[in-house]
Parts: structure tokens; C-alpha cells; sequence
């Protein structure tokens, strides 16, 4: 685009428009590169969390409030199931990201009048449970062993926007907390994430 408005650019605002386009994909490949180095440093210990202590569930609520108008916005249901306080320990900025990236693609993958819920569960000595249930299009048998891999995107996410690094990210922050990310999911019937994550002591 840059070389043809070079070429072929006659005014001011198609140099306008070039520019802006170019800005807008630069700041794309920033951000697909930036959650690169992240994958890679989470999942070569260099990226390490934190290990405050961080209250999993005021994240989960403050997660859910800020995704609860795009899901308004899609006439969807977002529910929010936690306790009134779940510690870990683990780093709260890594989590939202984990968090975020769950949310974001229950939402998408959801179709309107259908349902997103999402339950935190702690029992002492084994670690808090947290589980993204939704009711959207679900995730083929084919597509299911792969859907944790970069960029990998199934046939849901073709009509969708994304780079298939969100998932990819959400497992390696689990992993690097000593938990787990896992899905169960049926074809137009909906997902289930759940993330599994030790005790804060």
C-alpha cells in the first residue's frame, strides 16, 4: 500500500490514508510479536510470574464488569459465580491477561441470546478451579488437540478476527503458575475452559 500511494498518490489525503493504514498494521504486528515474546518467555522461565499474593476472585469479578458490555453489546448473557475472596499466589497482571483472553473468545464465539458463565471455585489445600462455560458455536474433535498450539485457528475462527495466540498464551501463564489449562467442547454446543491452579501456600 505504502509503495502504490509512492506511485500513484496524487493528493494529500491518500498520503493521509496510507499513513494511518501503515500505522494501524505496525501496531498489529507489535502486538503479535510483543504476545510472542511472551509465550516464549513464560514457557522458558524467563517470563516468571510475580508470586504475590493476589485475590483470584476480585480479578475474576473486575474481569467480568469489564467485559460485560461487549456481551450486552452481542445480547448475551454474562454471569459471574465467585466467591467473596480466593488468594493465590501468582502475578495479578499475568492473570487479567489470562483472564481477558478466555472472556474475549467465549464472547466472540457465542451467538446472541446465548449465555457465557463464569465460576470460581477454591477447596483448601487443593488450589482454585476456574471454569469459562459458554454456549456458543463449540470446537470439532479435529480442531480440539490443536486449538493450545500458535496460531493455530480452527474453522470457527476463520469469520473471526484474531491471530491464534490467545490461547497459546492463556496455557503457558497457567503452566507458569504450576497450573493447567484444559477444554471440553461440543460442535454447535458450546466450550468449557477450566484453569486449575495450586493453593497460595
Amino acid at each position: 500500500m505504502a509503495e502504490i500511494a509512492l506511485t500513484t498518490g496524487k493528493s494529500q489525503a491518500e498520503y493521509e490514508a496510507m499513513a494511518a493504514s501503515a500505522i494501524e498494521e505496525c501496531d498489529r504486528l507489535l502486538s503479535i510479536i510483543n504476545t510472542m515474546l511472551m509465550i516464549s518467555k513464560t514457557e522458558a522461565g524467563v517470563e516468571k510470574p510475580s508470586g504475590e499474593k493476589i485475590d483470584l476472585a476480585n480479578l475474576v469479578r473486575e474481569a467480568c464488569e469489564l467485559f460485560s458490555a461487549t456481551a450486552e453489546d452481542r445480547s448475551l448473557t454474562l454471569s459471574c459465580h465467585v466467591p467473596e475472596r480466593c488468594f493465590i499466589k501468582g502475578d495479578g497482571r499475568m492473570i487479567q491477561r489470562l483472564l481477558s483472553n478466555l472472556l474475549d473468545n467465549a464472547i466472540k464465539y457465542t451467538s446472541a441470546g446465548g449465555r457465557v458463565d463464569v465460576s470460581l471455585s477454591q477447596i483448601d489445600g487443593r488450589g482454585a478451579t476456574l471454569k469459562v462455560r459458554d454456549t456458543g458455536v463449540g470446537i470439532s474433535d479435529g480442531d480440539l488437540p490443536r486449538i493450545f498450539e500458535r496460531f493455530y485457528r480452527g474453522d470457527r475462527s476463520r469469520s473471526e478476527s484474531g491471530t491464534g495466540l490467545g490461547l497459546s498464551l492463556a496455557r503457558a501463564i497457567a503452566r507458569a503458575h504450576g497450573g493447567d489449562i484444559t477444554v471440553e467442547s461440543r460442535l454447535h454446543e458450546g466450550s468449557v475452559f477450566t484453569v486449575t491452579l495450586p493453593p497460595s501456600g
